[in-house]
């Protein structure tokens, strides 16, 4: 079974599930909604699919993001040209995806509390006119995955694989990557999400009278009272969209936050490295290193 839209790089498994409503779908923390009234629906529509020894192979762009699954039984031409590639091998490759999208969808606006919350987002900013959001209706979950680099074999006159441990600070997702302990350290597992179905949402407050824009098109409609909240003469507008693909997902990503973290963490790694080298009982008290110069030269070479 094919994943979902392949993620640039792994979410958490606690933030993200079907059903819920997200500004980012990268970003889950930073903010987004879950309707517990629409939850048993929401389960009633769920299919799930669980499979033992997952196995897949990926490929990674220059930037450290993942950008194509390929599958364990990858077509050898698809992927000879592909110089940074990854095979994954997974205890479990759970999905979870919801066999009606629009129903839902539906099932998510028409809790009250989901519209108060979409209507906030589109106040809060002054964005009453319009607003992009998302709506996740499937997932692809991995657990305790591992992760190696590979590459063909025979120059790729077939399609096995070489397997080799991935390098630290490798241009990887940071979730996958080995950090640097001295050289030492067994293979990394990985439980996360790795692929999601993403619908996008277009969400605006308008008038009843107010026609449609070119741009609406392709999107499923529904229309909401917000008499309550806001003027008289307005109403919620929310519509359904198609799902993104993987590729909208991984230019979504936003590397100048991805970069300034692993940069932080390479330093911070670095500094502990140090500081475990310097802790070794190898090294003496009077050792050079922990004095803070070099070796006297040899007597022989002092003249």
């Amino acid at each position: 079974m094919p994943l979902h839209g392949l993620l640039p790089k792994p979410l958490a498994a606690n933030e993200v599930t079907v059903g819920q409503l997200l500004l980012h779908p990268l970003h889950p923390e930073r903010d987004g909604f879950f309707s517990t009234q629409a939850s048993d629906t929401i389960d009633d529509l769920n299919d799930y699919h669980i499979q033992l020894r997952y196995k897949d192979v990926f490929s990674v762009d220059s930037e450290g993001r993942f950008m194509v699954s390929y599958g364990a039984k990858f077509e050898l031409g698809r992927i000879f040209r592909q110089p940074n590639l990854l095979t994954v091998v997974a205890e479990q490759m759970i999905q979870r995806t919801t066999q009606n999208a629009v129903k839902a969808f539906e099932a998510v606006t028409a809790d009250q509390e989901a519209r108060d919350w979409i209507y906030d987002v589109l106040k809060k900013e002054g964005r009453e006119g319009n607003e992009d959001l998302y709506i996740v209706v499937g997932i692809t979950e991995f657990k305790n995955a591992v992760f190696k680099r590979a590459r063909l074999q025979d120059s790729g006159a077939s399609a096995r694989l070489s397997e080799t441990s991935i390098e630290s600070g490798a241009k990887v997702p940071r979730a996958v990557r080995r950090d640097s302990k001295l050289g030492l350290e067994a293979e990394k597992k990985v439980s996360a999400v790795f692929g999601m179905d993403v619908r996008k949402v277009k969400a605006r407050i308008t008038r009843p009278e107010e026609p449609h824009a070119l741009s609406d098109l392709g999107y499923i409609w529904s229309y909401y009272d917000v008499s309550g909240k806001g003027k008289a003469d307005e109403q919620l507008m929310v519509g359904l969209g198609t799902a993104l693909k993987g590729n909208e997902l991984r230019l979504m990503l936003d590397l100048t936050e991805e970069d300034v973290a692993s940069n932080l963490d390479a330093i911070s790694q670095l500094s502990l490295d140090a500081m475990s080298a310097a802790a070794s009982p190898m090294l003496r008290p009077s050792s050079p290193a922990l004095r803070g110069r070099s070796p006297s030269p040899h007597p022989l070479m002092r003249a």
